[in-house]
């Protein structure tokens, strides 16, 4: 079923003092793609900034600018609407760099103690949500007790952690257990922040699956990006001078239209 939703995301960065320098690359624009598609879309910069525009090796909007001035805050507000129908997904290609660990996806013993004791199915799909009903139990949802450093095995070790961390473990596991998954970053319906989820690779069709919330991704959620792991597709990096801390502020409103 074919749904429209209008979204809005807001991030400001509030720096202690003045920063200049300040060399940044975003992926808060979400890209068309079978499945979804942006009708329409707005990105604004306080200060306001030149910015190139082009696409990273995984195929993500990335939009890379630099502020030479002094400032102490930075803010970027993207906002449009979006048809999605998952109907129009189509089948491509499940790359094999899916199916390996990466960065924050490296297993542990402990981790693989846990595998080892689940009764997966053979049935990829069935295999998939099994995982993600493993994790989703195993997990507490619990915000500061990891950061964006966390990998998947300090997580998993922890028992808690957030949406990245779901993501994490649940690739570390996919991928131990054959499956092509990656990771995937975006904007659920509702008002709150942004979220992360997985894709799976099955009958040659990346399908979302949500370890957080224990379940398939429907209509609901705009995505962003996609990599082996968080470290392939963070929203917002950046790099300044200045000898300062720094705060977030996220706000995300996606909704029917």
């Amino acid at each position: 079923m074919s749904r429209q939703l209008t979204f809005f995301y807001d991030v400001l960065l509030t720096f202690d003092g003045p920063v200049s320098g300040h060399a940044f690359a975003l992926r808060c624009v979400p890209p068309s793609f079978p499945g979804q598609e942006i009708l329409d879309v707005s990105l604004s910069l306080e200060p306001q900034a030149p910015y190139a525009r082009q696409r990273d090796g995984f195929g993500n909007l990335l939009q890379i600018g630099r502020i030479e001035a002094p400032h102490d805050r930075f803010r970027y507000t993207v906002r449009g609407s979006a048809r999605l129908d998952l109907t129009r997904r189509r089948q491509s290609p499940g790359h094999p760099v899916y199916r390996f660990p990466s960065a924050y996806t490296a297993v542990s013993g402990e981790m693989e103690d846990f595998l080892a004791g689940l009764a997966l199915p053979e049935a990829p799909a069935e295999r998939a949500w099994d995982l993600a009903q493993a994790v989703h139990a195993h997990m507490n949802y619990r915000p500061g007790t990891t950061g964006v450093s966390t990998t998947a095995a300090q997580a998993f070790a922890s028992g808690s952690g957030v949406c990245q961390d779901f993501a994490h473990i649940f690739l570390a596991l996919a991928r131990r257990a054959g499956l092509a998954a990656r990771y995937a970053s975006g904007l659920p319906e509702g008002e709150g922040a942004s979220h992360a989820w997985c894709e799976v690779w099955l009958d040659g069709v990346w399908t979302g699956i949500d370890p957080t919330r224990g379940c398939w991704t429907g209509e609901d959620v705009i995505r962003l990006a996609v990599g082996r792991d968080f470290g392939d597709c963070p929203i917002e990096r950046g790099v300044f001078l200045g000898r300062t801390g720094q705060r977030q502020t996220v706000t995300v409103s996606v909704r029917a239209r």
